[in-house]
């Protein structure tokens, strides 16, 4: 789970024209050989006028002399030549097809022992090493990746690894719904620097941290209409500008041309350009509904908004999701639940005195904004955490700040098993009792319902004690460790350091400045990465459980 950090890991210089420079150099090669007119520089290598102009506009304003035009024929002398000779590398060979390289292949098969089984639920139908080569070949033909800032979206095909391993990327996320998926990818030693990785669920938005960063977006969604709008809506909050690309792998089969129109009709509502399509380009194991094979489509931002509708539920083609696609949701859990809440509220306000009922929150809601929603006074939350893929459960608890809750859960076949196995703790139920066990209790609740498992949960360390009520003087009621658990809004790194000026021990008390330098300094000693920003609940599993496990210096 080791990442570099971008303070201690060199960043490749960036292309001197961004991803465009790939289409630009025979343009730039032919300057520099001798004078052209625009449209000599335009059949160079096919860039609109608009794109030869702005990079003769660029020259000109720029502070070295060299550019000339006479009679609409420019001209590029010293020093100015030189200097693009060099920053372009026009002295230097293109290297081609460097992920089609057999180490490429090799690496990819090393790293894919990491990965979990595929999750039938989740659509995973992993692309061929041979495809991951192909896609990226293709990408890395069109655009120029040098220092581009590219964001995976579904790492389960090592696409992040594989681009942060050829060295000339500056910072590659890695994001994806399944916690498993990331703890494989950060199991990786790479020479270079590790891809960042973070927690992403479409149906929940993208990171902060990472919204407007991207240069390039690769990404395999499931072949699914609402799949498909879902994680083009993240995709596209994660470009950083008018010049970044989509990479969209997607495939529909010779006999379902329906299901391919729905799914690019998606891709025009995103109001998305397309600028290229490789017709099978991508090979994927058992992916027999498509013949085994996606096409790959490049995307351009057009400036315009969108139809960002809210995510779907039902963004799989299997699994419980896809089977409740068809009909509404049973309301009974619901119902149930609240009545245990309310139940919950009624047993609390005869000792604190604070009338409270139940209160309803959206795992949307509560997972994706920018902190946890506010609680009615006495309020017992009542989240519904059907369609869970495991990394819900746990971020939730580590975001709500209350006392107790009550949880509508897909029914958990260890629980109700006569002889439950071990549950894994990679994620779900399993992780929050091997790491929160400190911090919440989950118990069955006495209502029962059928299709869901009916959990209460509650609070077994007291409430989590707000920045404003640290003092100064020792307390007894004062908490021993930073209140990461009820802070899953906050960036860590800030938790331990508000944490570290205000420790009950005074010998240890930091100064602001201190605290910053200690905080960062911890989370790097846990190969943790965490970026501005940033909350707890975005950072894998496992970078939490270490986190938990060690939460401050020394």
């Amino acid at each position: 789970m080791h990442e570099t950090t971008p303070a201690t890991t060199p960043v490749p210089p960036q292309a001197p024209a961004g991803l465009a420079s790939r289409a630009l150099r025979p343009a730039v090669e032919l300057l520099t050989q001798r004078p052209a007119t625009v449209g000599e520089l335009v059949s160079a290598g096919g860039v609109s006028r608009r794109g030869i102009e702005a990079l003769l506009n660029g020259w000109r304003a720029g502070d070295t002399p060299g550019l000339d035009v006479d009679a609409e024929t420019w001209s590029l002398n010293d020093p100015l030549r030189s200097e693009v000779i060099g920053t372009w590398g026009l002295e230097q060979p293109q290297p081609a097809g460097r992920f089609l390289e057999p180490e490429v292949r090799t690496r990819l098969e090393g790293w894919a022992r990491s990965l979990p089984r595929p999750r039938r639920e989740l659509d995973h139908r992993p692309a061929t090493h041979d495809g991951v080569a192909a896609r990226l070949d293709l990408i890395d033909r069109q655009l120029d990746l040098r220092g581009a800032n590219v964001l995976v979206l579904g790492a389960r095909d090592l696409d992040a690894l594989a681009l942060a391993a050829d060295g000339r990327v500056g910072v590659v996320a890695a994001l994806d719904v399944d916690d498993a998926v990331l703890a494989a990818v950060g199991a990786a030693r790479l020479s270079t620097a590790s891809p960042t990785r973070r927690w992403c669920d479409v149906r929940v938005g993208l990171p902060a941290s990472l919204t407007g960063w991207a240069d390039l977006v690769v990404t395999d969604p499931p072949y699914t209409p609402a799949g498909m709008a879902a994680f083009l809506a993240v995709a596209s909050a994660a470009l950083a500008g008018p010049q970044s690309k989509i990479a969209v792998s997607y495939g529909f089969g010779e006999t379902r041309a329906t299901l391919g129109w729905q799914v690019q009709r998606e891709m025009l509502r995103a109001d998305l350009a397309l600028c290229a399509m490789w017709p099978g380009a991508v090979t994927y194991d058992g992916a027999e509904a498509i013949g085994g094979r996606a096409d790959l489509y490049l995307l351009a931002p057009t400036g315009r908004d969108g139809n960002h509708t809210e995510a779907a539920h039902n963004l799989y083609t299997q699994g419980p999701a896809a089977a409740r696609s068809a009909t509404e949701p049973d309301a009974q859990p619901a119902d149930i639940a609240n009545k245990v809440a309310n139940d919950l509220a009624r047993a609390d306000s005869a000792t604190t005195g604070a009338a409270g009922s139940a209160q309803a929150i959206g795992v949307r809601r509560l997972l994706g904004g920018e902190q946890a929603p506010k609680l009615q006074v006495g309020a017992v939350p009542v989240v519904d955490l059907r369609g869970d893929p495991g990394g819900w459960l746990p971020r939730v608890l580590l975001a709500l700040q209350s006392q107790a809750a009550v949880l509508v859960c897909d029914v958990d076949s260890h629980d109700r098993s006569p002889d439950p196995a071990p549950r894994s703790d990679v994620d779900g139920r399993g992780w929050v009792e091997a790491h929160l066990r400190a911090h919440w209790r989950l118990t069955p609740a006495d209502r029962a319902t059928d299709g869901a498992d009916l959990l209460v949960a509650r609070r077994i360390d007291g409430a989590p004690t707000p920045p404003a009520a640290l003092a100064d003087d020792a307390s007894a009621d004062r908490p021993q460790l930073p209140p990461l658990v009820g802070r899953g809004h906050a960036n860590p790194r800030n938790v331990i350091a508000e944490w570290l000026t205000r420790t009950p021990d005074p010998e240890a008390r930091l100064t602001r400045r201190q605290a910053r330098v200690a905080s960062s300094d911890h989370l790097a000693s846990l190969g943790i990465e965490v970026r501005p920003g940033d909350s707890l609940i975005d950072l894998p599993l496992d970078a939490i459980a270490a986190l938990l496990a060690d939460p401050v210096p020394g």
